[in-house]
């Protein structure tokens, strides 16, 4: 505290004004336009940023700004994959040789393996560029990296489309989404909406039993 002023809360305040101006899905409005993003995600937490968005925490916000900042030192692309009168809408971060689309994802940790919605996401991309190859390059903070390649794969793009279309319909018609129970909700911030929670204090012991005698 400055005086009177909460300086924490004014920087806070402009992180949040940086990451609504800057951080936007194309016509979020229109259930027919699909992001991978959204599509390899959790079907409920798009739903959510959609139909009923809580504002982002600040670490999220942060997070997000520095990942967008790595991301505007490239081209960051876009295209879409239509399939009937859906369009599944993707970004890439680079190009290389016209031939490999790249990836980044900022994380804490570098992973031994890629998370199933980075290939889904990336294999998306694929399919909207038109490319055979990709690659998915994890970065920590520290500017370590480690990176996995991927082809192609029809499977995987079938899986993104059926996700698609699911999100697509539930939007048109306001219904929630079942829960997709996975180790990403205990840091989502729509967890208390999902998971109905109280707790309370018992004398009873490990598994409810109590101590005897």
């Amino acid at each position: 505290m400055l005086g009177s002023r909460d300086v924490k809360k004014m920087i806070y305040k402009e992180f949040e004004s940086a990451y609504n101006n800057q951080i936007k899905y194309p016509d979020k409005s229109n259930p027919d336009k699909i992001h991978a993003n959204e599509a390899s995600r959790c079907t409920r937490l798009a739903y959510y940023e959609r139909k009923n968005p809580l504002p982002p925490d600040s670490n999220s916000t942060i997070s997000v700004l520095i990942k967008d900042s790595i991301r505007r030192l490239f081209s960051n692309l876009n295209s879409e994959y239509k399939v009937d009168a859906l369009s599944i809408l993707a970004s890439a971060d680079m190009i290389v040789d016209g031939e490999y689309v790249v990836k980044f994802e900022l994380v804490s940790k570098l992973p031994a393996t890629p998370h199933p919605r980075d290939l889904l996401y990336l294999n998306a991309c694929l399919f909207a560029f038109d490319k055979t190859d990709g690659i998915l390059i994890y970065t920590n903070i520290d500017g370590d990296t480690v990176e996995f390649s991927l082809t192609r794969n029809n499977r995987m793009l079938q899986e993104i489309v059926r996700r698609a279309k699911i999100l697509s319909t539930l939007l048109k018609e306001d219904r929630v989404p079942i829960v997709e129970p996975c180790e990403l909700c205990l840091s989502c911030k729509y967890y208390e909406r999902c998971y109905a929670q109280e707790r309370k204090n018992s004398s009873l012991g490990f598994l409810g039993l109590g101590k005897t005698g």
